[in-house]
C-alpha cells in the first residue's frame, strides 16, 4: 500500500510563524485520513491530523484436531462427524474458516526539518502517532458457528466422561432439566460405550503449535510445559478470535519531498514521506483465552502461521506517504 498525505504548502521562500495553512487528506500503509499543517519559522513546520486503515478482509483457515495425535486426526473426526452432527442437527466441518482486518487508527504530530536553507524540497520529519492499541483483529466466520459449537458440545460431553470411575458415571447427567424436574440419568451400560467411544477419539480443538516456553497461572503453577501443544478451543459465545496490540504511542522518524503539483501553482503540491512507526518491540497477537501466537507458541503452519512470522518481525512499522497539498492562505 502507499500513504497520501496531502498537506498544502506555501511559498517556501516567506516562511514565518503560523502565516500559512495548508490542509490535505492521507491514504496508505497508515490509512485514509486529513491533515493540516503550519509553518513554524524558516526551517520548521509542524503538521497534525488522523488517518484510518481501511477494513481490508483478509481469509484464513484453521484445522479441527481430534485427539493428540495429528497424523490420527482426520480419520477421528471423520468417524465422530456423525455424532457431533447429531447434536447440533448441522453438517459439520473439519475446518473452521475466520476472516482478519486491520483496526488501526491514529492522531498524528510531526514537525518537518528543513536542513538546506536554499531548497525547502528535502526535509527530515520526527514526532508520534497516537491511537489504540488494538490494530487488527481475526475472528471466526457465521458459517463455522455450527462447528464450533460441536466442538463444544463435544468437549462437554467428554470432560463429563472423561476418567470416571463405574460408580461415578452412575452420577452422571448428561442433560439437566433444572429445579422442578426429575433428575434423568442414562443407562449406565450406554455411558460406559460412550466413555470408551470418547476415550478413544480424545478432546477436540484447533492445534496452532507448541508452546515454546513454560505457561503458569497467576499463583505461579506451571500449567503448560514448554513443547506442549496448544489447542485452541472456543470461548463462551462458541467463537474463535484474536487481537493484534502495539503501543498506543508510536514514535516516528522519517524523511521525505514536496513539490508543486502543477507548475506554476503555489497552491498544489505533491511529496512522500517515507519512514517508520516505531512500535516498542514485537508486537503481540493475544487470542480470546489469553494466548500471545506470537510471543508463546511456535510451529504454526499454513497461511495463519505465515502471517504470524510475518507479524513477529514487525518491531517498526513502515510508512510509506504520497502527499498531495493545498494551501488554504
Amino acid at each position: 500500500m502507499t500513504s497520501v498525505t496531502v498537506t498544502a504548502q506555501t511559498n517556501q521562500q516567506s516562511w514565518g510563524l503560523f502565516n500559512h495553512l495548508d490542509v490535505g487528506v492521507t491514504l496508505g500503509t497508515t490509512g485514509l485520513g486529513v491533515e493540516a499543517a503550519m509553518p513554524i519559522n524558516n526551517f520548521l513546520r509542524v503538521r497534525s491530523g488522523l488517518s484510518y486503515m481501511p477494513r481490508v478482509e483478509v481469509p484464513m483457515t484453521f484445522g479441527i484436531q481430534v485427539g493428540d495425535d495429528p497424523a490420527k486426526s482426520q480419520s477421528k473426526f471423520n468417524r465422530m462427524a456423525g455424532v457431533m452432527e447429531s447434536f447440533t442437527g448441522s453438517p459439520v466441518s473439519d475446518e473452521v474458516k475466520m476472516t482478519g482486518k486491520a483496526t488501526m487508527w491514529n492522531w498524528h504530530l510531526l514537525f518537518d526539518f528543513h536542513p538546506l536553507k536554499k531548497n525547502k524540497h528535502w526535509r527530515l520529519t520526527a514526532g508520534f502517532f497516537l491511537g489504540p492499541s488494538n490494530v487488527a483483529e481475526a475472528f471466526n466466520q457465521t458459517e463455522s458457528m455450527a462447528s464450533l459449537l460441536a466442538v463444544d458440545i463435544y468437549n462437554n460431553t467428554y470432560d463429563k466422561l472423561h476418567g470416571k470411575t463405574i460408580r461415578e458415571l452412575a452420577n452422571v447427567k448428561l442433560i439437566d432439566l433444572g429445579p422442578g424436574y426429575e433428575d434423568i440419568y442414562t443407562d449406565l451400560d450406554v455411558l460406559l460405550k460412550m466413555q470408551e467411544l470418547f476415550d478413544k477419539a480424545g478432546r477436540m480443538g484447533i492445534h496452532l503449535g507448541d508452546y515454546t516456553h513454560d505457561i503458569t497461572d497467576e499463583d505461579g503453577n506451571v500449567i503448560h510445559k514448554k513443547g506442549d501443544p496448544y489447542v485452541m478451543t472456543p470461548d463462551d459465545d462458541h467463537m474463535v478470535k484474536a487481537d493484534m496490540k502495539v503501543n498506543a504511542f508510536k514514535p516516528y522518524i522519517g524523511f521525505g519531498y514536496d513539490g508543486r503539483l502543477v507548475k506554476g501553482n503555489d497552491r498544489l503540491h505533491v511529496g512522500f514521506d517515507a519512514g517508520v512507526m516505531l512500535w516498542g518491540g514485537k508486537p503481540s497477537l493475544y487470542t480470546h483465552d489469553g494466548t500471545d501466537l506470537i510471543n508463546d507458541v511456535e510451529g504454526i503452519t499454513g497461511k495463519v502461521g505465515d502471517y504470524v512470522d510475518t507479524m513477529s518481525k514487525l518491531g517498526v512499522y513502515p510508512v510509506a506517504n504520497v502527499r498531495f497539498t493545498y494551501t488554504i492562505f
